[in-house]
């Protein structure tokens, strides 16, 4: 049986990889790995061109299209495709979607074939274990170096992760040279949520972690963070993370 809140509907390691993927995905997500070769890459209007070891996603929202770089090549490349309630959870925390991202040698590729082993198991335990698994990717790859010039996502991304998150999005989308409309348009294309749910999903992530490292009282958590009804906090925190803030701490006491 599945794991409840996230399902895993295929995977798979081509060692000599020719798919061209055109297409919006609408109803799941993906995970690609590309541990060699070259492709050509389209996320929205975004181009890219990958050379060597990259992460990218598959999200509803823009066309996606990769294929190789040159006519009759090939790539080293794996996939993972999955959906449930989890993934909404990792947008909100800034780990999904991955935008193309560069990875230095490391583990990536045994840990990925060994995520691909997992899925293909029966049972729960084996569903829990490779969505751990995953999460525990997404998370390393939220702290790996960005592999591309920042661009007006990535600034407004630093701005919204600061605690004092701008309310004023008008002044925000003015300093990226967007109207609010088309910044709230063009950020959900590009990350897969909106800027309002990512500032909240980034301070939530941050008084998670307060909660788990400091003995601070929540009300002082929610000052740092900006708020100035702790009681509004709370609610806001328990609507992401189904606990109140105080129920959270307790419950990874001991």
């Amino acid at each position: 049986m599945p794991r409840p809140d996230l399902f895993f509907l295929a995977g798979q390691s081509v060692p000599r990889c020719a798919h061209h993927v055109d297409k919006h995905f609408t109803a799941y997500q993906t995970l690609q790995f590309m541990e060699a070769g070259e492709v050509s890459l389209s996320i929205g209007r975004k181009t890219y061109a990958l050379n060597g070891r990259w992460f990218w996603s598959g999200f509803p929202g823009p066309k996606i299209k990769f294929n190789p770089a040159k006519p009759g090549q090939t790539w080293v490349h794996r996939y993972v495709a999955f959906q449930g309630p989890l993934v909404q959870r990792w947008m909100e925390d800034g780990l999904f979607p991955v935008m193309p991202l560069a990875v230095a040698a490391g583990d990536f590729a045994a840990r990925f074939d060994a995520l691909l082993h997992l899925i293909q198991e029966p049972g729960r335990p084996a569903a829990a274990r490779a969505a751990l698994a995953l999460e525990g990717l997404l998370l390393d790859l939220s702290q790996a170096p960005a592999a591309l010039p920042p661009t007006w996502v990535d600034k407004v991304q630093r701005e919204l992760a600061k605690p004092e998150a701008p309310a004023d999005y008008e002044n925000l989308a003015g300093r990226v040279g967007l109207s609010v409309r088309s910044l709230r348009r063009h950020f959900r294309t590009q990350t897969g949520t909106s800027p309002h749910q990512y500032a909240i999903g980034r301070r939530v992530a941050t008084a998670r972690d307060l909660l788990l490292s400091t003995n601070l009282p929540v009300k002082e958590i929610a000052r740092r963070l900006g708020y100035a009804d702790v009681f509004y906090f709370g609610r806001q925190f328990k609507r992401q993370t189904g606990v109140s803030p105080a129920l959270f701490r307790k419950s990874r006491e001991g």
